[in-house]
């Protein structure tokens, strides 16, 4: 399914299942997530660095510092991308989660970034700088490479996988729209993939 606005907060929230009543947001920044959700919803956001709204700084590559099960929900937005061991990553959000996982991975083929590099553009959170960072893109993630990796991770622990594209922004998405029956890799923003574990 495709939505012609990256509203991905939004989806998120409209996404939760109605006993959801915790959520953590891993690598949460400024917890704009936070915003979006229902006001029943207890949040919780973890990031690498501190901020006001980060209720716990950690890295996920080293481990989520919770117990199986401790949120309804586990929410990874624009993370994964940033990992290097995003399988350990990936399994700890499924680990951490009872009921469900939502994780968004950007897509890199996109038909923009491609023009970018045909006219010598590096992208920001590819381009090799002269000090060392930490925080960085580590994968170059096309949709299709990103929903074989979602499929396979959920198949492996029993949990139904949907998944909705998003287009870039009303000024693409008439683009976006005309090349995706052509292509996905083209015409894909970034895909949201939705992971609900079976009811017990």
């Amino acid at each position: 399914m495709i939505d012609l606005i990256y509203h991905k907060y939004k989806l998120t929230n409209a996404a939760l299942r109605d006993n959801i009543a915790s959520v953590l947001d891993v690598g949460c920044r400024d917890a704009i997530l936070k915003k979006s959700l229902r006001a029943d919803i207890s949040y919780s956001g973890l990031d690498l660095f501190p901020g006001p709204d980060v209720d716990h700084v950690g890295n996920a590559e080293e481990g989520l510092p919770f117990p199986d099960g401790a949120y309804d929900a586990v929410i990874a937005l624009d993370l994964l991308e940033h990992t290097n061991n995003i399988w350990f990553v990936y399994d700890e959000l499924m680990r951490v989660a009872r009921h469900q996982v939502i994780v968004l991975l950007p897509n890199a083929y996109h038909w923009s970034f491609r023009l970018q590099y045909l006219r010598g553009r590096e992208m920001g959170k590819y381009v090799l700088p002269t000090e060392p960072i930490l925080d960085r893109h580590r994968w170059l993630l096309s949709q299709t490479s990103a929903r074989r990796f979602c499929e396979a991770r959920a198949k492996e622990k029993g949990w139904r996988l949907t998944e909705k594209i998003l287009f870039g922004s009303r000024r693409t998405a008439l683009i976006d729209l005309a090349l995706s029956p052509i292509s996905k890799n083209l015409a894909t923003w970034s895909t949201i993939f939705f992971l609900d574990k079976p009811q017990q």
